[in-house]
């Protein structure tokens, strides 16, 4: 794949430009909604583009990018897709999570769970939670809510399938990491998945039910005012029904 078009244009898109372009299109493929993309030149196609212009440019997942590239989905269909994305009718971008049937071990800022059915409940909700295989052989299914420092959803999990509300500011995936941030700079969620065995909560500042968790790749934070913090550090927690209950 060429990395310069005939204009000499780069295939490197500015900051600001793929922001503005994953809050028109919902932060998910115009046509089937999938949370893992690429940016895409529509109008006109990357080798006629002399710049990274927003209003020309789409979201696509990688399934829907080939079809492109192999001439199976046209760029009418895409401008029409672009125009009324997936995400905004349904309200959300998703994707699977991909797990084995094998435990997995969570790493949520500073805690780490291995087989443990509810990693954190919340006055009596769960926040993060597995269930085993549905059939033998398939994958454990992790469910869970996760909200911002107001209490907003930004993250709802239901049996490995992650939901992102296009009301979040931005939700951008690169890779195996997913930001959703709150504002310009303002991280609310950042998670690392490593499958089939692994996934990392790197940073998080959610409020839910009169508790305020922060925390960062080294510690969690944790407070029912506010003001007075518990931290739990380089902390393991294995094999429970339950690792931490906040009531």
């Amino acid at each position: 794949m060429a990395e310069r078009n005939q204009y000499g244009l780069g295939r490197y898109v500015p900051q600001d430009v793929k922001r503005e372009i994953r809050s028109r299109c919902g932060f998910g493929c115009v046509i089937c909604g999938l949370a893992y993309y690429d940016y895409e030149h529509f109008d006109p196609d990357f080798k006629d583009a002399k710049e990274h212009d927003a209003k020309g440019m789409t979201l696509l997942c990688m399934q829907c990018n080939q079809k492109r590239a192999r001439g199976t989905l046209s760029a009418a269909t895409v401008a029409r897709a672009n125009l009324n994305p997936k995400c905004k009718q349904t309200g959300f971008a998703s994707e699977l999570f991909d797990f084995g049937p094998e435990p997995v071990e969570v790493n949520f800022a500073g805690v780490s769970f291995i087989d443990c059915g509810v990693l954190i409940q919340v006055c009596d909700v769960n926040l993060l939670s597995f269930k085993p295989p549905s059939e033998p052989g398939g994958p454990v299914l992790l469910s869970g809510l996760l909200a911002d420092s107001t209490g907003a959803t930004t993250l709802k999990i239901v049996d490995n399938e992650w939901y992102a509300g296009d009301e979040n500011w931005d939700v951008e995936v690169v890779g195996p990491q997913i930001t959703i941030r709150r504002g310009l700079g303002d991280i609310a969620l950042q998670i690392r998945v490593s499958p089939p065995h692994a996934i990392a909560i790197e940073k998080i500042d959610m409020q839910f039910e009169g508790y305020f968790l922060e925390g960062d790749e080294k510690a969690l934070r944790i407070s029912s005012d506010g003001r007075n913090w518990s931290t739990f550090s380089a902390v393991s927690i294995r094999s429970c029904g339950v690792g931490i209950s906040l009531n």
